[in-house]
């Protein structure tokens, strides 16, 4: 074989092995939607079966589910660089963006409120379960939006 074929067939090539038909963002941002699910199932069982220690279980959870966030926007903002050259956002991709980048700022905020209520030794009010309400709705139409863009759902 041609050893010049061989230099030109670039045998390792980023892009392909990130954005190729599996891209990175459909894998990664199914962590902090479970992590927060998951860390508002434990908040509520704290409160339900009056355990603490299911509180606390939820509050790592939801450190988890703000940990891996930047991750899932990263990869998000890749995908939309690489695979449409960052074309205009409109319609349903846009709306995609708006909606994560809202439940990104909840999941974060509601991380940061949760620390402080811990740090005090308090338990968190309904106002903080309201918010999360709100988190839990934005996470599941942002989840919708994605799935209508990678061709698993139809509109």
């Amino acid at each position: 074989m041609n050893l010049l074929l061989l230099v030109s067939l670039n045998p390792f090539d980023l892009k392909a092995a990130l954005m190729a038909g599996h891209a990175q963002h459909p894998v990664i941002v199914h962590f902090p939607i479970a992590l927060f699910i998951a860390s508002a199932v434990f908040d509520m069982l704290a409160i339900w079966r009056k355990k603490p220690i299911l509180g606390a279980v939820g509050y790592f959870n939801l450190v988890g589910a703000a940990i891996t966030v930047p991750l899932a926007i990263a990869t998000g903002l890749g995908a939309w660089h690489w695979q449409l050259e960052s074309a205009a956002l409109k319609g349903n991709l846009r709306l995609h963006l708006i909606c994560a980048l809202t439940s990104a700022a909840l999941i974060v905020s509601l991380c940061w409120k949760l620390w402080r209520i811990r740090t005090k030794g308090e338990s968190p009010r309904a106002s903080y379960f309201v918010v999360m309400a709100l988190g839990l709705m934005m996470v599941a139409l942002t989840g919708h939006l994605g799935g209508i863009l990678s061709g698993v759902e139809t509109p």
